[in-house]
């Protein structure tokens, strides 16, 4: 099951968590947004929820991926990145630099944020992929593997449509495609992008942590087929201004579908039945992704804005808890795998690391986000409530992540390496 592990060549545990911090912090200035401006959030093509939207897709989002890209690559390719830390740091500046310049040009409509976040942020995906992408085609043909190419395509593709719409407001002069392009942006993000990732590491880490039986050979064969083949000819479509669309998105969603029902049902038969908070978060991951293909379906039919909004919170929120499960399993497992693999005597066990009661915290607070969100979409006023749950919610998930990193340099500090006869 676990066959191409590297473990050996895992990247400095720093590597992974300058990026999981960083979105704790975007996480709390997003809150802080939320709380300041709801109405506005809530308004699909406001500046202030455009502003909202890519601190939650870059800053949070993206900025887990990014990092667990890190580590994942190294491990599951067998080609180390180079210059983990170097890289990794450069990375990290252009993409921070640049989600804070985006959201201030959105907030702002001063034309030249507009073009230097393009260039910080055109900058940090374009070096990101390219450090990454021949790695992976280097490597054996894990599916995961395969799933990170098409994530990683479609993240540059992502990137450089971004590029065209920011110098478009950069200008003030939109194009006739605008719609068309800015539609394509969203496609590749959401699904080739976030989506496709999420699909892939999920072959890993579901089989992995919760000991599972393996996802079938159909689907990991295929779904990184259907998936890309979909979205180029989806774009293709939107371009010629081809009627029968929904075609596509039928696909699509038809493909999520599936990974949720193969998915649930996995985590229901798993081998490891014991105890496991972090399992919760797929739980509701999985909830959340069907609440919003059924709304997006529900918004193909009878094209009602606020199902459009439901929709979209329920995909972040989906996106969002995975990452937060995937963050509790993957944290407390480097920082064991880093000081046992250093010879430290007193390396304490993961269930130590994040203690339960603050996975419990943390998922009792993301529940509250995701519930309060919903009825904010109805009743504007509570996404204030959103707000300041979500704020208590990334400000905790900071607080696991220094407390995990404390121990880790406890215990380098203070406990006995074996020393080798």
């Amino acid at each position: 099951m676990f066959k191409g592990l590297s473990l050996d060549q895992a990247p400095p545990i720093s590597v992974v968590l300058r990026f999981f911090f960083s979105a704790a912090i975007f996480g709390m200035a997003l809150s802080v947004l939320t709380i300041l401006y709801p109405i506005h959030i809530l308004t699909l093509a406001d500046p202030f929820s455009l502003a909202a939207l890519h601190l939650l897709f870059l800053g949070v989002i993206s900025m887990s991926m990014i990092g667990s890209l890190f580590q994942m690559q190294s491990v599951l390719g067998g080609h180390p990145i180079p210059s983990p830390l170097g890289n990794s740091f450069i990375i990290h500046v252009l993409l921070s630099i640049g989600i804070v310049t985006l959201a201030g040009a959105f907030i702002t409509q001063l034309a030249p944020l507009f073009v230097l976040s393009a260039t910080l942020l055109g900058s940090a995906i374009v070096y990101t992929v390219f450090l990454i992408l021949p790695l992976l085609f280097k490597s054996s043909l894990h599916n995961t593997l395969r799933g990170m190419r098409i994530a990683l395509i479609s993240f540059f593709i992502t990137a450089i449509l971004g590029i065209v719409m920011a110098n478009a407001y950069a200008q003030g002069n939109f194009s006739e495609h605008h719609i068309t392009i800015r539609s394509i942006h969203y496609s590749f993000a959401l699904i080739g992008w976030i989506g496709a990732l999420i699909i892939a590491v999920s072959f890993q880490v579901v089989e992995m942590f919760y000991v599972t039986s393996p996802y079938s050979d159909w689907c990991k064969r295929n779904v990184f087929r259907l998936i890309p083949a979909a979205l180029a000819l989806k774009a293709l479509w939107l371009f010629l201004n081809l009627p029968y669309i929904w075609i596509f998105d039928l696909l699509l969603g038809g493909l999520l579908m599936g990974f949720f029902a193969t998915t649930l049902r996995r985590l229901r038969e798993r081998k490891r039945r014991v105890s496991d908070v972090s399992i919760m978060f797929w739980y509701s991951g999985m909830f959340l992704l069907f609440v919003s293909l059924i709304a997006y379906g529900s918004y193909l039919w009878f094209e009602h804005e606020a199902i459009l909004t439901i929709a979209l919170i329920a995909y972040a929120l989906f996106a969002l808890s995975i990452i937060l499960g995937m963050m509790g399993k993957i944290v407390p497992f480097l920082v064991w795998f880093h000081l046992s693999s250093a010879g430290y005597l007193d390396t304490p066990i993961m269930s130590h690391i994040i203690p339960v009661k603050q996975i419990k915290a943390l998922f009792l607070l993301f529940i509250l986000t995701s519930l309060s969100a919903g009825i904010a979409v109805y009743y504007p006023p509570i996404l204030r409530i959103t707000g300041i749950f979500s704020f208590f919610m990334f400000a905790f998930l900071g607080y696991n992540l220094i407390s995990a990193l404390k121990l880790y340099r406890y215990t380098l500090t203070h406990s006995q390496r074996f020393e080798q006869l």
